[in-house]
C-alpha cells in the first residue's frame, strides 16, 4: 500500500518486481489512492493488481506567509481536512471489506495518508503490517501505525525515529530499482548517447517530481537559455501540466529538453548526467546515492514538518550535496545558475559531492525490506494454520 507521490510508489514497485522473480506464485495485489493509481500500474508494468483505496489527507502545510495562511488554511486547509475524516472514514470500512475477502498474510505499507484506512483496517482485523518510513524523521501515519506494526523498516538510522518501538524498529535503507549503481564513463556516455545528448557537453537532469515542482520548473526555465550558453544540455523531467509551457521557450532543442516524469528514461537519465538538481525526497536522493551522483538539492519547504529541507540538511552537513532554499532560488534564479557553473567547472568538487553521497548508499535496502515481508508473512501463515487445525 502506498500512493500520494512517486517516491512512495518507487518502493513499492521494486519490492513487487523482486518479489516476482523466484516467487511468481505469491498472490500480490497493490493498494493505492485514485489521483495516483495511473502511474502507479504504469510503474508496474502488469507486475501487480492495482486497486483503488479512498482515503484522507490531514494538512500540515510549513513556511507559508501570513496571507497565504489565511488563505489556505481556511478554504484548502481546514475545509478539506474536515471532508477527509469522513473519506478516511470510509477507507477503513472499504479496506475492511476488501481485506476479509481477501485476507493476505502480511501488508506492506510505504508510508503517506493513503495508508492508513489499511492500516487501521489491518488491525481490527489481526493482519500483520510492516511499515517503512523513507525520510529522516517519521510521517504522521506511520507514527500512527507504528503501535500496530509488527515490523518497521526506516530509511536512515533508527535514533532519527524515537516514536517508534526500538524492538520492532531495524534500519534497513531505502528500496530503489534495479539498474541503478555508480556508472562508469563508458556507461555515461552511452547513456547521453541513447537519450540524444552530446557526449562532449556536460548534462544537467533536473527532477522536478511527480507532483510536477512547479517552482523549481521556473528557476529552470529563466536560467536555460544561459547554461546553454555556456555549452551544456538540460534535461528538465517535469510534470505534466508544466511540459507545454517550457516546450515554447525559444531554446536549441538538441540542448534542452523536458519530459514527464516517471518516463523510461528517468533510470538512463541519472546515468547520462554530470549534475543533478532534484527535490530531497528520500526515495530520490537514495537513488542518487546509489548511482554517486553530484547533486544539488532544492527541497520543497512548504510540505508537513518541512521534512525535506530535513532531509537535504543531512546531506549538506556531510558535505555530500550542495542545498539552495525555493524561495530564494524564486527570487534570485541567478543563485542556482552560478551553483551550476560551478560545479560544472570543477571536477574535484564533483567527485567528493560522489564519494560522500555514495556513504549513504544501501545497496541491500531492497533485499532487507523483503526479508522483513516474508519473516512476517511465514509467522502469520503458521499461526493461521493453527488456529485451524
Amino acid at each position: 500500500m502506498g500512493g500520494g507521490s512517486g517516491g512512495h510508489i518507487t518502493p513499492i514497485v521494486a519490492v513487487v518486481k523482486k518479489v516476482r522473480e523466484p516467487k511468481k506464485h505469491v498472490d500480490i495485489r497493490v493498494w493505492c489512492d485514485r489521483k495516483f493509481s495511473g502511474r502507479a500500474r504504469e510503474l508496474m508494468g502488469g507486475s501487480a493488481r492495482i486497486d483503488i483505496i479512498v482515503s484522507g489527507k490531514w494538512r500540515r502545510y510549513a513556511n507559508l506567509s501570513l496571507w497565504t495562511k489565511i488563505r489556505y488554511h481556511i478554504f484548502k486547509t481546514y475545509l478539506r481536512n474536515f471532508i477527509d475524516i469522513f473519506k478516511i472514514a470510509f477507507g477503513v470500512m472499504q479496506s475492511f471489506v476488501k481485506l476479509i475477502i481477501w485476507r493476505p498474510n502480511v501488508i506492506f505499507l510505504k508510508g503517506g495518508f493513503v495508508c492508513l484506512p489499511v492500516g487501521v483496517a489491518a488491525y481490527i482485523l489481526k493482519i500483520p503490517i510492516v511499515i517503512h518510513d523513507s525520510d529522516t524523521t517519521p510521517g504522521l501515519t506511520n507514527k500512527i501505525l507504528a503501535k500496530f506494526a509488527t515490523a518497521i523498516g526506516t530509511g536512515s538510522p533508527v535514533e532519527n525515529y524515537p516514536d517508534y518501538p526500538k524492538s520492532k524498529t531495524r534500519f534497513v535503507g531505502v528500496p530503489i530499482r534495479d539498474g541503478l549503481h555508480r556508472f562508469s564513463h563508458a556507461e555515461q556516455n552511452q547513456a547521453k548517447k541513447q537519450l540524444g545528448f552530446d557526449m562532449e557537453k556536460k548534462l544537467i537532469f533536473v527532477a522536478g517530481g511527480g507532483q510536477g515542482a512547479r517552482g523549481l520548473n521556473r528557476v529552470t526555465a529563466k536560467i536555460a537559455p544561459k547554461l546553454v550558453e555556456n555549452g551544456m544540455q538540460i534535461l528538465l523531467m517535469s510534470g505534466k501540466n508544466d511540459i507545454s509551457k517550457i516546450e515554447s521557450l525559444d531554446l536549441k532543442k538538441t540542448d534542452f529538453r523536458v519530459v514527464e516524469f516517471l518516463t523510461d528514461d528517468y533510470i538512463p537519465a541519472i546515468a547520462a548526467a554530470d549534475i543533478v538538481v532534484t527535490r530531497a525526497g528520500a526515495t530520490t536522493m537514495a537513488e542518487l546515492a546509489a548511482a554517486g551522483k553530484a547533486v544539488i538539492i532544492v527541497p520543497n519547504a512548504h510540505l508537513s514538518g518541512d521534512h525535506q529541507t530535513k532531509n537535504a540538511r543531512v546531506y549538506e552537513n556531510a558535505d555530500a550535496a550542495m542545498m539552495f532554499i525555493q524561495d530564494d532560488l524564486s527570487e534570485k534564479p541567478e543563485i542556482l545558475l552560478n551553483a551550476i557553473k560551478k560545479l560544472a567547472g570543477d571536477s574535484e568538487l564533483r567527485e567528493k559531492f560522489s564519494a560522500n553521497l555514495l556513504k549513504f548508499a544501501r545497496p541491500n535496502a531492497l533485499n532487507e525490506i523483503i526479508e522483513m515481508i516474508f519473516d512476517v508473512a511465514k509467522k502469520s501463515q503458521k499461526s493461521r494454520q493453527k488456529g485451524e487445525k
